[in-house]
């Protein structure tokens, strides 16, 4: 394996382009070169000069794989560039989320100069071959295309994996098993992370022959350490928390000059509410719309919160407005520092670190590795000339939490499975993880499935462990694995990526005859649902919804709060309706489209092999009520265009009140419209009654506004269906086939429901 360092004395600059290229081996003395100008790569190559890190790599790269870790902005993009584009057979680019893969998306359209297709698990897409030789895809969607055989996946001579750290973190067991099939189908594999501490072992296990680390940045960065407690109180604050958030705020606008762009990382979700709630009270204009609080409205935005709990809709605004300098002040939590790609001038990164004396360590949050993604959020290129991080620690010295940081980059490469197997039992985390992996093992293997575990990084060392074969005993027992062969659920698990756990307890709800919503909800596996209780626990109405909803899990038992099936079906209830700060579904729930569409095809296959007998209209019920936050019987007000979560949840408080019945799925809208319009005299009145009752309290044009955009939205779909365009279409489409996009509404209605 050949190592290189770029070092930080290399040097490149925009305009006019210039720099140098300094480097080194590890044992070896410093080399410096020009950098390559961008009509060697081609005559029409976007780019005049090449930076230092993708200088080396151009110079060095000949074949085999290669892992580069650089500091975020690197420029890491333009090297899978270099590394894929002379190769004649498909090439495949996978990152962590959907954010980024649109972003890879639009920068390698640019430099190929063609078509690049996307693979992010759009149930579309199963109808669309691949017809461009560059395809950039999810983890998740690449691995499933493994699986299931799929050409645009097998067929590949290269894959480029894009922040590789990942299989340190949450979703790693993914990542292992990608990485296991391309080292035994020997696709050549390029590894792009942040700076991973032992990074070198990653290099080994992917048999690397070119491994660069990056000590430069595009931009430089300057780190200052400041206890917290230097900054006073930005105001009264009542409680530690609260008195925490009121230094972070000072701390804000103590470092920021008046033109930065700034982002102030937390810690944890409840220190940034508190932050944005004494922002709003101290009348700063706080950009979120759905608030744990109630919010001052104020025109001049000048502050705003990210984290995996804002609405989308609200969340894709606040990046915008960021991106475009229109934000200046930015609170995020440390998923903004993995996701999509925000630069700022200026970092704050609230530590809060302790002493564990049992184990006789530091313990900081975020972690170490958290803290210096973070960081690259610092330095915007061409912009300004340096970048600045401004590490804020509570409870730990500058000194101490120094060193912890300049140890944990020289740490051991210790991927999430390995973090799950080190404790020798089987958590219930890692049993699901475990009972799919056997699965796929057989699937590649078929009875020696355990020489697919043998490649693995993490399981090669537990592959004789009890573990695996009580692992296997459980899967046998329950049908998955019959006569040394794979069953339909098992086939049906590994395809959809769901886990034999997560299966057996949809089969134990809906043997406990809980409610239809309640008992999907394990089919539902790729979601939390843990970010909604987070925006209404404070509120009056709260605790009495919390035990209504308590009370129909009853039967369920533990396994239902577990995995958040209380939050689930607090919004299926539509008891979000009477929380007027909620505006727009929170996190997970304001994006459940898509997973609405693969719930129709997880519950068709499931019908297939017998584990269910459900009709099509209960189905296509049962999808518009995922996607809407409806219970079941009122799911087709979901069909009303345009509708949403709230406003659906208001028609249908009125319709329960009135005793008035909803129309089948798939009914004329005018039939809905015409039941409304015979029950109840004054409509508006009626509907401006109940929110007053119920959501806007003494908010009397408000209730008005509200109701009359209701009617609106209803009459400008009185020519239409209660049935969702997409829901109809998709479940056509695996029902019927790809004909279903081009039949007449109506008919499509009448062939399925």
């Amino acid at each position: 394996m050949e190592r290189y360092i770029v070092l930080e004395s290399s040097e490149f600059k925009l305009s006019p382009p210039s720099g140098r290229l300094v480097y080194k081996k590890p044992a070896g003395s410093p080399a410096e070169e020009d950098l390559v100008s961008g009509e060697e790569i081609a005559p029409d190559f976007p780019y005049e000069l090449l930076n230092p890190l993708q200088t080396l790599f151009y110079r060095k790269y000949r074949e085999g794989n290669a892992l580069v870790t650089a500091p975020t902005s690197g420029g890491k993009s333009l090297i899978a560039y270099l590394f894929m584009k002379d190769r004649p057979a498909r090439k495949v680019y996978i990152a962590p989320t959907k954010a980024l893969v649109y972003e890879k998306v639009t920068e390698l359209r640019r430099l190929f100069k063609r078509r690049v297709d996307v693979r992010t698990g759009d149930v579309i897409e199963l109808y669309r071959n691949a017809r461009s030789d560059v395809v950039v895809a999810t983890y998740e969607n690449f691995a499933l295309a493994l699986r299931n055989r799929l050409s645009w996946a097998t067929e590949t001579d290269c894959v480029v994996i894009d922040e590789i750290h990942h299989l340190m973190g949450s979703r790693g067991w993914v990542l292992e098993e990608i990485v296991s099939y391309l080292l035994e189908s020997e696709v050549e594999i390029l590894g792009l992370s942040a700076t991973l501490p032992g990074s070198d072992k990653l290099a080994k296990w992917i048999r690397a022959k070119l491994f660069i680390e990056s000590l430069w940045r595009p931009v430089p960065l300057e780190r200052k350490v400041i206890p917290l407690k230097e900054f006073k109180e930005f105001t009264e604050a009542k409680d530690q928390e609260e008195r925490m958030a009121a230094k972070l705020l000072s701390a804000l606008y103590e470092l920021r000059n008046p033109d930065d762009q700034v982002i102030l990382f937390v810690h944890k979700k409840s220190i940034g509410w508190k932050v944005l709630e004494l922002a709003n009270r101290e009348r700063i204009g706080v950009m979120n719309e759905t608030v744990p609080f109630e919010r001052i409205e104020k025109e001049d935005k000048e502050i705003a919160f990210h984290n995996a709990d804002i609405p989308k809709e609200e969340r894709e605004e606040i990046e915008k407005a960021f991106r475009e300098g229109k934000l200046k002040n930015l609170v995020a939590t440390h998923t903004l520092a993995y996701g999509v790609n925000l630069p700022a001038d200026t970092v704050l990164i609230s530590v809060r670190a302790f002493w564990d004396r049992k184990q006789g360590e530091w313990k900081i949050f975020p972690q170490q590795l958290d803290i210096l993604q973070m960081e690259g959020r610092a330095g915007r290129l061409g912009i300004k000339e340096k970048g600045f991080s401004y590490i804020l620690p509570y409870g730990a010295s500058p000194q101490s939490l120094k060193r912890e940081i300049e140890r944990s980059v020289e740490g051991e490469f210790n991927p999430q499975l390995r973090q799950m197997v080190k404790g020798g039992y089987l958590s219930e985390d890692l049993e699901k993880v475990l009972s799919l992996f056997v699965l796929i093992g057989f699937l590649y293997e078929g009875r020696n499935f355990k020489n697919f575990l043998r490649k693995t990084y993490s399981l090669r060392d537990l592959v004789e462990d009890p573990l695996i074969d009580d692992v296997y005993e459980w899967l046998e027992e329950r049908g998955y694995i019959e006569r040394s062969k794979l069953s339909d659920k098992a086939l049906f698990c590994i395809r959809s990526g769901m886990s034999p756990i997560n299966y057996e307890e949809f089969l134990r709800r809906k043997l406990l005859n809980l409610e239809t919503l309640v008992v999907i909800r394990p089919l539902l596996f790729v979601k939390r649902f843990e970010g909604l209780y987070e925006f209404i626990k404070e509120m009056p109405n709260f605790p009495a919804d919390d035990v209504y909803i308590r009370d129909k899990l009853s039967p369920c038992g533990i396994e239902c709060f577990r995995d958040n099936t209380h939050q689930f079906l607090f919004y299926i209830e539509g008891l979000t309706f009477k929380y007027p700060n909620i505006q727009h579904p929170p996190g997970e729930f304001s994006y459940l489209g898509t997973d609405a569409l693969h719930l129709i095809r997880t519950l068709l296959e499931i019908r297939k092999f017998g584990d269910i007998s459900w009709s099509n209209g209960r189905i296509m019920a049962i999808a518009h009520s995922v996607k809407y936050g409806l219970t079941e019987e009122f799911a087709p007000l979901g069909g009303i265009k345009g509708i949403g979560h709230i406003r659906a949840n208001l028609l249908k408080r009125l319709m329960v009140e009135e005793g008035i019945k909803v129309p089948p799925l798939g009914s004329p809208t005018e039939e809905l419209l015409g039941r409304l319009s015979e029950e109840v005299a004054d409509l508006e009145g009626r509907l401006v009654d109940l929110l007053l009752e119920h959501r806007f309290e003494d908010q009397k044009e408000k209730a008005k506004k509200e109701a009359k955009a209701v009617l609106s939205r209803l009459r400008a779909n009185e020519e239409g269906f209660l049935v969702d365009d997409r829901i109809l279409r998709t479940f056509g489409m695996f029902h019927i086939g790809p004909e279903a996009i081009r039949m007449p509404k109506a008919e499509l209605i009448g062939s399925l429901l």
